[in-house]
């Protein structure tokens, strides 16, 4: 049998019955191609060990101990996750850059007789295919913004469009983050590079031609960066504007984040972070709300003193007009469900 090396653009993911990445953890942590699995060659540790030794020291000694590494890591696969994977089972495998580590396991593959298909390139194939659609393909799309001042609960209605099949793309999900300082919640953000894979992953899969429902958001969310394209088209797309009263939505807030409330080291945490912005003064006074538990107080004070003010002078209401405004009267349940129902509706008008 033969090992086939195929382009990542040429490749159809559905067609394989796993894709396997053989880096180490830390490089399938950083990113990976979507879908793909991680029976690393090389743990962390040894991949540095055998890279000081390749460069300090001997090549060739370095190559000597990594395959014996490599052999034991391969062993310990098939003895394990691998035993069980019957005669038909396809495989597509890639490494950095589809060179030794993916050819190691592939090779035993397919001397074994399974059917075995090598990534051309290897991961840095794959990370020049995301560059190259997210500056290039992403103008194909049309995308229609959500704006909103906090606790519109923009979020929420995006995702009651993307339950009537309308197109949408959560940024603020792939991004773990609510795209506030409050928003992290303890969650650990994904990478830049894996951030931009599941931008790509989620829109490759959406129609050009129908319109793509997309929150509006600073350039920023926590510690990522929309990428530069998408971030250009979303300045130019059409916006709905959504807008309820700072008592609604405050409530709403306390609700949403009702997790953030039971753990008041981090909400304290999460306060302090404004001081530089609202005041030490100001920020003592939040504190000492949070403490008392008078959330739906500090909530509104937040909005009026920091999140509304931020908002009025947010980049994406300066670029483009407002195609609609709708006012949201209920915050319940139905009524966030009647207003994707307009949101839809009024995007019809959109041309």
């Amino acid at each position: 049998m033969t090992i086939k090396r195929v382009k990542f653009s040429d490749i159809q993911i559905h067609d394989f019955d796993e894709v396997i990445d053989v880096r180490s953890p830390l490089e399938f942590e950083d990113d990976r191609i979507p879908g793909s699995i991680n029976l690393p060659v090389l743990s962390n540790a040894e991949r540095e060990m055998i890279g000081t030794i390749y460069k300090q020291k001997s090549k060739f000694e370095a190559k000597k101990l990594g395959a014996s590494i490599v052999s034991k890591n391969i062993s310990d696969h098939l003895k394990d996750y691998l035993y069980n994977k019957n005669r038909d089972w396809l495989p597509l495998i890639y490494c950095w850059r589809g060179g030794q580590r993916s050819y190691a396991l592939a090779t035993i593959l397919d001397q074994i007789g399974w059917k075995v298909e090598v990534v051309d390139g290897g991961y840095k194939s794959f990370r020049k295919h995301i560059r190259e659609f997210l500056n290039k393909n992403i103008v194909n799309y049309f995308l229609i913004l959500l704006k909103g001042n906090t606790g519109t609960a923009k979020t929420r209605i995006l995702n009651l469009i993307g339950e009537r099949n309308g197109q949408i793309i959560d940024l603020e999900s792939l991004a773990s983050h609510k795209g506030s300082v409050f928003g992290s919640q303890g969650q650990k953000q994904p990478s830049q590079k894996l951030f931009e894979t599941l931008i790509y992953d989620k829109v490759k899969n959406l129609k050009t031609g129908e319109p793509i429902f997309v929150e509006a958001e600073s350039n920023k969310i926590g510690n990522l960066h929309i990428p530069k394209e998408f971030w250009k088209l979303m300045k130019n797309s059409p916006q709905i504007e959504l807008s309820a009263t700072v008592e609604h939505r405050a409530q709403f807030l306390v609700e949403e984040y009702s997790e953030i409330t039971t753990d008041l080291d981090l909400l304290e945490k999460q306060i302090t972070s404004l001081s530089t912005i609202a005041g030490h003064k100001v920020v003592e006074s939040w504190l000492q709300m949070a403490k008392n538990k008078e959330f739906y107080g500090l909530v509104k004070q937040l909005m009026e003193k920091h999140y509304d003010p931020r908002y009025e002078r947010s980049l994406l209401r300066k670029k483009k007009e407002v195609f609609a405004e709708l006012k949201i009267e209920d915050m319940s349940q139905k009524g966030l469900s009647s207003m994707a129902d307009r949101i839809l509706q009024t995007a019809k008008k959109i041309e």
